[in-house]
């Protein structure tokens, strides 16, 4: 697949879920999240791969959801990884926490170059035990997600450091769910979002991210659309670099 038809499918989803959202109820919200992103490199093959979130809506107003996770990452080839984890969510309704999620999951990681652009694209299966605490009865259901996610490098931050840069990152992740507890979510949420990277250097980054995220509800034909700034900060740190140095 071309650089050119990796785009095409990228915008073709984004139109995909705006139009839709025109055909059916949708309510609008906005969201604010803090997410901290670390990969460990423990050897030539395993990664440790941790990150944490706070979510917030209405300008920080009121809390939205918590969400911590961990996994083992096993990378097949340079560009192939593989991984498993685990995740811990609450949510809250009014500040007030109704909901915990255990969060199970397995995923696909490959990534290509084509000159200076990087594609990602990741395949995450995810098993979704969840606890409401006002009612007894545990609810589960699979949801498989497919993200996709372009980089392209800008223009250099430092003349003396050559991976300090300035990057744009575009990309589009469909979330999908299967289940008998949720016969009408099917399509569970779409991101798209578009992603300027401030690469500090190659263990750093600070992104100030902008998510049109489109959910489907409980109610059938009822869809929330949220615009999220989402500040994500990625930290890589390589253990097997220290090991080398005698």
């Amino acid at each position: 697949m071309t650089f050119k038809n990796l785009i095409s499918v990228v915008v073709f989803v984004f139109l995909i879920h705006n139009t839709t959202a025109q055909n059916k109820t949708v309510t609008h919200e906005n969201q604010q999240w803090l997410q901290y992103y670390n990969e460990t490199k423990l050897n030539k093959n395993w990664t440790l791969l941790t990150d944490a979130s706070f979510r917030w809506r209405d300008g920080f107003d009121e809390n939205a959801q918590f969400i911590a996770r961990t996994g083992l990452g096993y990378s097949i080839k340079q560009n192939l990884r593989v991984s498993i984890g685990f995740a811990y969510s609450s949510f809250y309704t009014q500040d007030t926490l109704n909901r915990v999620e255990y969060r199970p999951h397995q995923e696909i990681l490959l990534r290509n170059n084509f000159n200076k652009i990087r594609i990602n694209q990741r395949i995450r299966v995810e098993e979704r035990f969840f606890n409401p605490l006002n009612n007894p009865n545990n609810t589960f259901n699979f949801r498989f997600r497919y993200s996709l996610i372009v980089s392209v490098p800008i223009f250099k931050l430092s003349k003396n450091n050559p991976d300090s840069m300035f990057l744009l990152n575009v990309g589009d992740e469909i979330f999908i769910n299967t289940g008998k507890e949720t016969p009408t979510q099917t399509f569970d949420q779409n991101r798209f979002v578009v992603s300027p990277v401030f690469q500090l250097n190659k263990n750093l980054s600070v992104s100030p991210t902008w998510n049109s995220q489109y959910v489907s509800t409980a109610t059938s034909g009822t869809y929330r659309q949220t615009n999220v700034f989402w500040l994500q900060i990625r930290h890589n740190l390589d253990l097997s670099e220290s090991r080398t140095v005698k």
